[in-house]
């Protein structure tokens, strides 16, 4: 996905409980429209197909479609919806050629952060000032690439799920904001509600090498961080990750890099500290 575009606020945006009787049959579009159900049930026609209305059924709307929605009496819509439009980047094509999103419909199954960037660009016609253009085309691309990734495209049998990639994730962001802390596997499989030896074997579907050597990994490369980047020795480094001895990390380390971290200190440009 090439995102060429400047998204500019059409400045019709809005949320909607749809009324009793509610049905929308719209003239062609002049504009594009990010249209999402946050909750409720119904069906919309678009171009010849219907296509169901659920929580996190998400619209991208091209100038020219001509939509027919209902919603179910029972079960009352309540819509997001966002018109916009396009302005190419130098160089580029005037009219876009599948970059936006190659399907015109995405059913979102997290919808937490999906439902955070759509108040977030909402809230922002209530805001002018020298930043508003920026952040509005800035908010829609977050959206428009969460749809993006969240595509229901076949997986091969072998492939993690979407909860089984969510949950390594999760861990690998836990590893990298406490890579200063020895977290024990227990307390990390715990975190993603899952057993140890488990959460082992989803580390080396999905990283090719055991939760083990993804924990050293991350931790040698925090330390080569702090030897390159602040006034910390080789001693100051192992003992604030935690590590037994000098001697065990600088053996892991030169594994890792090939040479030793007194070595590699000596390789850098001496460092400054902050302020």
């Amino acid at each position: 996905m090439r995102m060429a575009y400047t998204l500019t606020d059409s400045g019709n945006s809005g949320k909607a409980r749809c009324e009793i009787g509610w049905n929308w049959r719209p003239a062609p579009l002049a504009d594009y429209d990010l249209w999402c159900v946050l909750s409720g049930s119904g069906k919309m026609v678009l171009g010849g197909r219907t296509y169901p209305l659920r929580p996190g059924a998400c619209f991208v709307l091209h100038p020219g479609d001509q939509p027919a929605a209902e919603q179910d009496a029972e079960d009352r819509l309540t819509v997001v919806y966002i018109h916009f439009g396009l302005i190419p980047l130098p160089g580029c094509a005037a009219e876009p050629k599948g970059d936006l999103l190659p399907e015109r419909v995405v059913y979102v199954e997290e919808r937490g952060e999906l439902e955070r960037l759509l108040h977030q660009a909402l809230g922002i016609r209530f805001r002018q000032d020298a930043w508003t253009e920026q952040e509005f085309d800035g908010v829609l691309k977050q959206i428009l690439i969460r749809l993006y990734r969240c595509r229901e495209e076949p997986e091969p049998a072998s492939a993690l799920s979407r909860k089984q990639r969510q949950a390594v994730a999760r861990v690998l962001h836990r590893l990298h904001e406490e890579a200063g802390r020895r977290l024990p596997h227990e307390e990390l499989a715990e975190l993603v509600g899952l057993t140890p030896a488990y959460l082992n074997r989803l580390f080396k579907k999905a990283t090719g090498s055991p939760l083990k050597e993804n924990v050293t990994r991350i931790r040698l490369q925090r330390a080569k961080h702090l030897l390159s980047e602040t006034t910390m020795n080789v001693s100051q480094v192992a003992d604030a990750l935690g590590y037994a001895s000098v001697f065990l990390f600088s053996k892991q380390f030169k594994k890792h890099y090939g040479v030793p971290p007194s070595a590699y200190l000596l390789e850098t440009d001496p460092p400054k500290p902050h302020g």
